[in-house]
């Protein structure tokens, strides 16, 4: 039977643990080295920062907008994923495109850069930001009023007045914040939508700058003077102060970035558990001060003097060596004999991880115990302090110069994780160590950590596992061999190695029924497991669809050829709801929605257009003689099927497909396969009440130069109230 452990394994664990010389990894929530920003170098004066930062923002097509705050313009550039140190020769990717303030009294445009620039000039531009609608709205302070314009037409939608000069503006789907410079300090409003105060949490100084994650989460940054404060909106973190910050941005969920003045490094701060944690600066090298926004391909970028650059990680200098003491470990018992300690660990070369273990039957809550300080990397609030069990008594720690202090080396685990069938991920770069506990029995643990580095790297823990209790082989031999303390203890610390693998042989003999659970069972023995059921496992399919399909192949197989089962196989290959199967026998008498050249009485319906009929007859009950036989009728509509997959599918997914209706359907039926790639094409891929699905496509694109017309693009951008005969080329068709 597999032995208890006593964890620590979360970072608010690891963060009520007594630190010395190291901190918490923002990565992982684990330890390592404590650590400091090294200076990123250059100029030994760095620029003022600017009172107002500018703005930056992409689009859906990877076009770059930039708010020139002093010229007063935005200007469009072509994005391109750039080597943040290859420095371009030319200015080949400025200035694409300007836009400027409004030519004319009616609606302002985009046009070419000319020598000289007709545009009236914007009133200080500053932030910027597109929604999913590619709708861009320009924040103009001097004016007091959001500027919105529509990317894909190139045209002015509306101007948006404030009650106070906006200072940045953030998107996520259509809804867009602003930052206001007084009166309601932050609004909520869309492309036609009137703006709405948003209530704000309760911190110091003003908001200045604003940032959404992906899944919808807003942050602020707060400034009052030189200092400044990144701010949730919900309020469910404290104020966490970055000093000289000048923006805000969302790298991931989870993963806040603040720009400081030009010349500092970006600070990366990560949210969990309720507090923040200060992870590895990025260098922004000749950074300008006017913003940054988060790039297409999931990075920072900023502005320099060169152009757009994305930051990356910055150096850090660890600490040569550090201690971290767990606070007190429960065996539950008296005299508990504590077995094999485990760590999750990292351990790069030039790196060491050593262990110390003290015991104790008595709480000795009266002796002095080591302080608890603030690790490194931690910058939030500890979630009930008092809950902490105690921290190790100081004696039973040895010091950090103490040369002959008894830490012993860790042995990496050759076998991987001692848990039975307990895999780590391919890519996981942490691996098993182990070591048994050296500490006469008893119930209490603390467990010190002694970790070395050469200031370049450092190693990493995540997690920690003391087993209780240990083997009781040494109770089975016969008493002289453990009747002298030390023999005994060393033949312990000996019979260990040998149980440790006598007692995981156990664990997963008695565990052996996980390999028939598809969740659970290792991934190389799935094809194994598919074995029982008469299946052969296609490799192109992922894992979690794998799980799924042994999970329920019971079940479909009993229904095998069924229109729901050849649905659900598809739906658990692609993990996606909703996969239709249109019999085309269905479509008898209706008209259908279809495109002939010859219409017949079985698709005649009313006429809309030339040879397009939608539907059956209208007006008339008189009865219409068939054209064709009914041989013709049978071999339209018989035995065939249409699946209709509301996604793009890749060339290999309709392989896969094809194959899994080739094995499983019946044998005397055709089918073809019908995806949003190929559009809601009346007469071919839809029918109105039957397979249509209303929703976004991700099929066509926006023309471009070289493309075909009528193929796979289309020419500008849908508006509500369109009309059949109002579209124009370029604008709105």
């Amino acid at each position: 039977m597999a032995r208890g452990f006593a964890l620590v394994r979360t970072r608010d664990q690891w963060v009520r643990a007594a630190h010395d010389g190291t901190g918490i990894d923002p990565d992982t929530g684990g330890v390592r080295l404590a650590w400091t920003v090294p200076p990123l170098g250059g100029e030994v004066d760095p620029p003022a920062a600017p009172d107002r930062a500018g703005g930056l923002a992409f689009d859906s097509s990877c076009v770059l907008y930039r708010s020139d705050v002093p010229d007063g313009r935005v200007e469009r550039l072509l994005w391109r994923a750039l080597d943040p140190f290859d420095v371009p020769e030319d200015d080949s990717l400025q200035q694409v495109d300007v836009l400027g303030g409004e030519p004319e009294p009616a609606l302002g445009e985009f046009a070419p850069v000319p020598a000289a620039p007709p545009h009236r000039a914007l009133r200080r531009p500053l932030g910027l930001a597109v929604d999913e609608d590619d709708r861009l709205f320009v924040c103009e302070h001097g004016a007091r009023r959001l500027l919105v314009y529509d990317l894909p037409s190139r045209r002015l939608l509306r101007r948006v007045r404030l009650a106070a000069p906006p200072l940045d503006v953030a998107a996520h789907g259509r809804r867009v914040y602003a930052v206001l410079d007084g009166g309601p300090r932050l609004v909520r409003l869309s492309a036609r939508g009137e703006p709405v105060a948003v209530e704000l949490p309760e911190a110091p100084g003003r908001p200045a700058r604003v940032a959404v994650s992906p899944a919808g989460a807003v942050f602020l940054l707060h400034r009052d003077g030189d200092r400044s404060w990144v701010v949730a909106l919900d309020g469910s973190l404290p104020a966490h102060e970055v000093d000289h910050a000048l923006d805000v941005e969302v790298e991931s969920e989870g993963r806040v970035v603040v720009a400081c003045r030009p010349g500092e490094a970006f600070v990366r701060l990560t949210v969990e558990d309720g507090s923040w944690s200060t992870g590895d600066p990025y260098a922004a090298r000749d950074y300008d001060g006017y913003g940054i926004v988060r790039s297409p391909d999931g990075r920072i970028g900023f502005w320099t003097a060169h152009g757009f650059r994305e930051a990356v990680l910055g150096r850090v200098r660890f600490e040569p060596q550090g201690l971290v003491s767990t606070y007190r470990l429960d065996g539950g018992e008296f005299q508990t004999e504590w077995g094999r300690v485990f760590l999750d660990a990292c351990v790069p070369a030039g790196t060491r991880i050593r262990i110390h273990c003290a015991t104790s039957d008595e709480a000795l809550e009266d002796e002095p115990r080591l302080p608890w300080t603030v690790p490194e990397g931690f910058d939030g609030t500890m979630w009930r302090p008092d809950l902490t069990p105690p921290l190790p008594p100081a004696r039973l720690v040895p010091p950090v110069d103490d040369p002959l202090r008894p830490f012993h080396l860790v042995h990496r685990r050759e076998s991987g994780r001692e848990l039975a069938w307990a895999r780590p991920a391919a890519d996981d770069p942490f691996e098993t160590y182990e070591t048994p506990v050296n500490a006469e029995p008893g119930r209490y643990l603390w467990v010190t950590l002694e970790l070395t580095g050469n200031t370049r790297s450092s190693p990493r823990i995540k997690g920690l596992r003391a087993e209780r209790p240990g083997h009781d082989l040494l109770r089975r031999l016969p008493k002289t061999y453990g009747r002298d303390p030390a023999v005994g203890a060393f033949l312990r610390r000996y019979l260990a190695l040998m149980e440790g693998t006598i007692e995981e042989l156990l664990d997963k003999a008695e565990s052996r029924d996980v390999l028939l659970d598809p969740d659970a069972a290792p991934e190389e023995l799935l094809a194994w497991l598919a074995s029982f059921l008469g299946l052969a496992v296609d490799e192109r399919w992922p894992t979690p669809a794998v799980r799924g399909l042994l999970t329920e192949a019971g079940a479909l197989l009993r229904c095998r050829g069924t229109k729901g089962s050849l649905e659900r196989f598809i739906e658990l290959y692609l993990d996606l709801p909703d996969v239709m199967i249109l019999e085309h026998w269905r479509l008898r008498g209706l008209g259908g929605a279809l495109v002939r050249d010859e219409p017949t009485a079985l698709e005649a319906g009313t006429v809309v257009g030339e040879n397009f009929r939608v539907g059956g007859a209208v007006g008339t009950r008189e009865e219409q003689l068939l054209a064709g036989t009914v041989e013709d009728a049978f071999s339209t509509h018989a035995h065939r099927f249409t699946v209709v997959v509301p996604a793009v599918l890749s060339a290999e997914q309709q392989d896969v497909i094809a194959h899994l209706l080739d094995v499983h359907r019946p044998a005397h039926t055709l089918f073809e396969v019908c995806t949003v790639g190929s559009g809601m094409r009346v007469g071919l891929g839809l029918h109105v009440g039957l397979l249509s699905i209303i929703g976004r496509t991700g099929g066509w694109e926006q023309l471009r130069l070289g493309g075909l017309l009528g193929r796979n693009a289309i020419l500008g951008t849908p508006q509500s109230g369109m009309r059949v005969g109002d579209a124009e080329p370029g604008r709105v068709a």
